[in-house]
């Protein structure tokens, strides 16, 4: 008599990343929203300490801190990386603010900073409310809390004005970058060879198009680097 040959194990089918979670659902299982808003408000902090150091050494004043002119600085060109936009998009739609209209809005103005040289854009900021507060401080970029000058605060709203002193500090151009890479990592997004970086309401807009993705890996390494090019463009 034979013996009996035991069928072999069928392998486990190899599910591909539309059956993985959606972009929201990592972020929220590995706290995402409250690790990079603290890590930008932290950042923030420091440079803003250290600011405050600078002006008592070398007897400086930063006009930031008692800015009543019409706010200049939200009508520049403004950057943002991809972990600093996750907690304003989660915050958007918190609030209820993730509308066609919104979304609509950020690609106009997104579209505009990709093509406007920097010395000519002049647009609030889509974040701009009532008498000039931002309605998403609390979770703003590192650029709008870092921009600090010495120079009067009535100037940056003058184009004629020639020289603007700006503070500039070395954890400005350091520590984003390093954020974005764990950030990139954590989330599983494909390494681009540059950082996930593009002007403020593009990357706004993308995270909140990739929110209830599966694919947004793939979906977010097809659109964040040719913005990335034309906003490098726009600043330079």
């Amino acid at each position: 008599m034979s013996k009996r040959t035991r069928p072999k194990p069928r392998p486990e089918p190899v599910l591909g990343p539309e059956h993985g979670p959606t972009f929201a659902e990592v972020i929220e299982r590995m706290a995402l929203v409250d690790k990079t808003s603290g890590l930008t408000r932290e950042l923030i902090a420091d440079i803003n300490t250290a600011a405050a150091e600078h002006a008592r050494v070398t007897l400086a004043v930063v006009s930031c801190y008692t800015c009543d002119a019409p706010k200049a600085c939200c009508s520049l060109l403004t950057s943002c990386y991809l972990y600093e936009a996750v907690p304003i998009a989660a915050r958007l739609i918190r609030e209820g603010r993730d509308t066609p209209e919104l979304r609509a809005q950020l690609k106009q103005r997104a579209h505009a900073m990709e093509t406007t040289p920097k010395k000519d854009y002049k647009l609030p900021c889509l974040f701009l409310g009532e008498r000039e507060l931002c309605t998403i401080y609390e979770d703003r970029p590192s650029v709008c809390g870092s921009h600090l000058v010495t120079s009067p605060a009535s100037d940056c709203s003058d184009h004629t004005t020639v020289k603007i002193t700006k503070l500039a500090h070395p954890s400005q151009t350091t520590v984003p970058p390093q954020v974005d890479e764990v950030f990139r990592q954590e989330v599983g997004l494909r390494p681009l060879g540059e950082s996930y970086r593009g002007a403020l309401p593009r990357m706004v807009l993308l995270c909140l198009e990739a929110w209830h993705r599966r694919d947004y890996a793939a979906f977010l390494a097809e659109r964040v680097l040719p913005a990335s090019h034309r906003f490098e463009w726009a600043v330079k």
